[in-house]
């Protein structure tokens, strides 16, 4: 009983004062809220548990950084769509369900998804990495190009044809000739995976949903080259009320991302769709460590997003940065934790995207122990920084 004891003694977090006490989507969002106050910020890791892979919520990232955030990202991307085998699409989605109740159960921890959806009318032949059929048509060999507007599309419900993937061997283009039609399948797709997210009692398990991230670039088919602000309002509106509808009882954080490139508070908020839609914002940035120049920009970017959300009582977030082939030594002490505690910066959540910098395992553990950052850390395994 004593050695029982002792081990749950030994699985603290970094800082004690925030137990995991949220129950549901307000209660998440009350804490984040609360966590940006104190100056704290939740670790998240996009991609620590992969089900495409395991179902598990263990895995070599989270042994090596002896950590199991409260917060991680996955996506739906693969657990869906009409462009890979259903064989495939089960098992991700088999596994998804089982590890965002295992991490629920474990810790109280909570996903932070993201949705790469698929571009409807990307070939099914497409290139040599299929898996990236959510880019811009004009990266897509064979892109019908009358259909480069795809969202004004789905808005009023029009298109010759939409989807040309493969779905159970049949013919997208027949089974899908209305772009709405498509999307709301995808929307109900979506929902139908939410509503299996519920603890042994079956009560909903909250989690945060980044819809359409990124919305100033111009690589994938949501992009501003694309959608004019307006009709991204729609869109962003369109899907939540439709994932709404499927999933009347989620408890969802509706997230609001762009990338970096701004600069102003009026620029930020050109496609925010209204209060009523969204209960976290944020920014990707993956320049942060390349100069000090870069670093003071991004600390800029995050006390505008910081005050934004104290003003409209909001969470934050920097939703995906990253040291990119480990350019930067020292990147998440020396650059990314000086923005988080750069005057005016308070934000509740950083995500760290992919596993690029896996080998980088000592600073990102040094990181991920500073006081200011709120994790599930395993003190046996990891010295105090």
């Amino acid at each position: 009983m004593y050695r029982f004891l002792l081990v749950i003694c030994l699985l603290i977090t970094a800082n004690p004062s925030f137990s995991q006490n949220w129950r549901d989507g307000k209660t998440v969002k009350k804490q984040l809220i609360h966590a940006a106050y104190q100056g704290k910020t939740y670790y998240s890791q996009y991609n620590i548990y992969n089900p495409r892979i395991s179902e598990k919520t263990t895995s070599d990232y989270t042994r090596i950084l002896a950590v199991k955030p409260y917060i991680y990202g996955v996506d739906f991307y693969y657990a869906g769509g009409t462009w890979q085998t259903r064989s495939s699409v089960i098992k991700s989605r088999t596994n998804l369900i089982k590890i965002v109740k295992e991490a629920w159960e474990e810790n109280k921890a909570i996903p932070c998804f993201s949705w790469h959806l698929e571009n409807p009318y990307a070939p099914s032949s497409f290139g040599k990495e299929p898996g990236y059929r959510y880019i811009d048509h004009k990266s897509v060999p064979d892109y019908p190009k009358e259909h480069h507007y795809v969202i004004a599309e789905i808005i009023k419900g029009k298109g010759d044809t939409c989807g040309m993937g493969n779905l159970s061997g049949t013919d997208n283009l027949k089974q899908y000739p209305n772009p709405g039609v498509w999307f709301e399948d995808r929307c109900k797709e979506v929902a139908g995976i939410i509503n299996e997210f519920v603890d042994d009692k079956g009560k909903p398990i909250p989690f945060i949903f980044r819809l359409w991230h990124e919305w100033e670039d111009s690589w994938m088919w949501w992009g501003a080259e694309y959608v004019s602000a307006e009709d991204y309002k729609r869109f962003f509106i369109l899907t939540e009320q439709t994932i709404k509808k499927y999933a009347p009882k989620a408890q969802i954080l509706w997230a609001y991302c762009s990338d970096r490139f701004w600069k102003t508070e009026d620029e930020y908020l050109e496609r925010y769709p209204g209060d009523d839609y969204v209960d976290i914002i944020g920014f990707d940035d993956y320049s942060i460590g390349l100069s000090e120049e870069n670093l003071i920009a991004a600390a800029d970017r995050a006390a505008i997003v910081s005050k934004i959300a104290k003003k409209r009582k909001l969470a934050s977030a920097l939703f995906e940065t990253n040291n990119n082939k480990q350019k930067v030594p020292g990147y998440y002490t020396k650059y990314l934790n000086r923005m988080l505690k750069s005057p005016g910066v308070n934000l509740g959540v950083v995500q760290i995207w992919s596993l690029k910098n896996f080998n980088d395992s000592t600073d990102m553990r040094s990181f991920i122990s500073q006081k200011n950052i709120i994790s599930l850390l395993d003190k046996r395994k990891q010295g105090a920084p």
